[in-house]
C-alpha cells in the first residue's frame, strides 16, 4: 500500500499538498531516507511539505571519520535547514573501516600528530563551532572488528576509536566547545582495547580551554576497562565535569574498579548535583556506594545499578533509613547485583501483597547459572520502580532482601 501511495503522488504530486500534514509526516515516516528524498524531488510541495521530516533523520550522524564521511557531513553543514537539526555525531563503525582515505599519522609518544591541522578536520572544527551550533553530543561506541581485517591491525598503527576520542577532545580543548554529551564505551562484541593512555591527549586536564568546555558537560557515560596508566585520565575526566548531571560508568569487575569507586566516592562533593547515576558491569564496596549516594542526595532522581559485584545490602538499609534526605529520588533500577553471599534475589517480593507487588516492574532470570552462587532460571533477578511514592517502594525492597530467600 506504501508503495502505491508513493507511485501516486510521484505522478500526481500536486496531491500531496491536499493531504493533511499529519497523514503527510506519517507518509514520511515509514519511508527510507533515500525513498523520502526521491518524494521530495517530485515537486515544490513536496520538498516543502517533508522538509522538517527529512532534517528530523539527521538528528544523529553516524560517521567514520573517513574522507566521504566528513566530506559529507560539511555538506550538511552547510544546508541550512538540516544543520540545525543535527545533535549527535556518531561512531559506531568496525575499526579497520575508521578513517579511510585520511594520512594519519602517529607522535612518538602514541597519540596522532597535529589532527587539528589537517584540512578535514579544521574543517570539521569549524562546521561544530560556526554552524552545527546544536551538535554537542559526541557518541562513541565501536562494534566487532571486521575479522578478515584483524591481521593487519597489527602490521602498523591503525586508527582507532581511541583516535577519535583524541580529535573529539582536541576539538573540545581548540574551540572551549561546550560539549553536552560525552558517550565513549564498547560496542557489541567490541574486544579490542579500549581507552589506550598512549593515544589520548597529554596535559588534558590542565588545559584552560578545555576546562571550560568540559564544564558544560551534562551527561558522561563511560563503559572502560580500567588499567593503573588510564585510571587517572578517567578519575580526571568525572571531575573536571562539574556541570554534571548524569553519570554512567562500566569499568569491570577488578580489584582497581573497587578502588576507583573507593576514590570517587571520596572526591564525588564536587559532584553534588548528581541527578541520576548508573553503575553497570562493575565492582565496588557498599560503603562507597553509600558515600556515593550521601553525596548526591540533594539531587538525585534516578539510580541504576545492574550487574554490580561486591555489594551487601548495606546501602539499600541506608537508602530506606535515610530517605528524607532525598529529596528529588522517584526512580530505582536494579538487576544481577551479587554481594559475597550470592545474586540479590527479589523472587520473595512474589509474597508481598497484591499492592506493593504491583509497584514494580520485574525482571525474571532467563539462563541458568551453574555456579552455585548464580541465578536459577525464573528467579526475579531485576526490579524498578518509578513514581512518587519510593518510601513505599524502598521499604518493601529493604523488607524482600532481608528475608532468607533474599539470596541465592
Amino acid at each position: 500500500m506504501l508503495d502505491s501511495i508513493s507511485e501516486q503522488m510521484m505522478c500526481k504530486p500536486s496531491r500531496l499538498s491536499t493531504l493533511p500534514l499529519e497523514m503527510v509526516e506519517r507518509i514520511c515516516h515509514e519511508l527510507a531516507t533515500q525513498d523520502l528524498a526521491a518524494l521530495r524531488g517530485t515537486c515544490r510541495a513536496a520538498h516543502h511539505l517533508t522538509n522538517r521530516c527529512f532534517a528530523q533523520r539527521y538528528a544523529e550522524y553516524y560517521t567514520d571519520f573517513s574522507a566521504h564521511s566528513l566530506n559529507h557531513l560539511h555538506a550538511l553543514a552547510e544546508n541550512q535547514l538540516i544543520r540545525g537539526y543535527i545533535q549527535h555525531l556518531v561512531i559506531l563503525s568496525p575499526e579497520p573501516r575508521l578513517g579511510e582515505n585520511m594520512d594519519w599519522h602517529w607522535t612518538a609518544a602514541g597519540h596522532l600528530r597535529c589532527p587539528l591541522d589537517m584540512p578535514l578536520i579544521r574543517r570539521l572544527q569549524d562546521d561544530l563551532t560556526q554552524k552545527l551550533v546544536n551538535c554537542r553530543s559526541f557518541i562513541l561506541s565501536p562494534i566487532l572488528s571486521e575479522p578478515q581485517s584483524k591481521a593487519d591491525l597489527h602490521d602498523s598503527p591503525t586508527f582507532n576509536p581511541d583516535d577519535v576520542a583524541c580529535i573529539l577532545l582536541d576539538l573540545i580543548a581548540d574551540a572551549s566547545l561546550p560539549v553536552k554529551l560525552f558517550w565513549y564505551g564498547k560496542g557489541m562484541n567490541y574486544t579490542s582495547k579500549v581507552m589506550d593512555i598512549a593515544r589520548l591527549p597529554k596535559s588534558l586536564y590542565s588545559n584552560a580551554a578545555f576546562r571550560t568546555g568540559w564544564k558544560s558537560l551534562d551527561n558522561l557515560h563511560l563503559e572502560q576497562e580500567l588499567t593503573p596508566q588510564n585510571y587517572t585520565f578517567v578519575m580526571d575526566m568525572i571531575l573536571s565535569a562539574t556541570g554534571l548531571r548524569k553519570l554512567h560508568l562500566g569499568l569491570g569487575y577488578t580489584d582497581l574498579a573497587v578502588e576507583f569507586f573507593s576514590q570517587l566516592s571520596a572526591s564525588i562533593a564536587a559532584l553534588d548535583h548528581l541527578e541520576r547515576i548508573s553503575i553497570w558491569g562493575s565492582s565496588m564496596q557498599a560503603e562507597d556506594l553509600v558515600r556515593l549516594l550521601c553525596n548526591s542526595r540533594t539531587n538525585l532522581k534516578k539510580l541504576s545499578l545492574r550487574s554490580v559485584t561486591s555489594l551487601t545490602p548495606q546501602w539499600l538499609t541506608y537508602l530506606c533509613q535515610h530517605r528524607d534526605l532525598f529529596p528529588c529520588l522517584t526512580t530505582i533500577d536494579l538487576s544481577m547485583i551479587h554481594g559475597p553471599s550470592g545474586i540479590l534475589s527479589f523472587t520473595p517480593m512474589q509474597n508481598l501483597p497484591p499492592e506493593q507487588k504491583n509497584m514494580f516492574e520485574l525482571e525474571r532470570c532467563v539462563y541458568e547459572d551453574p555456579s552455585d552462587t548464580g541465578g536459577k532460571t525464573g528467579d526475579i533477578v531485576g526490579i524498578s520502580y518509578s513514581g512518587s511514592d519510593i518510601r513505599t517502594a524502598l521499604k518493601a525492597l529493604l523488607e524482600v532482601c532481608s528475608e532468607p530467600g533474599g539470596h541465592q
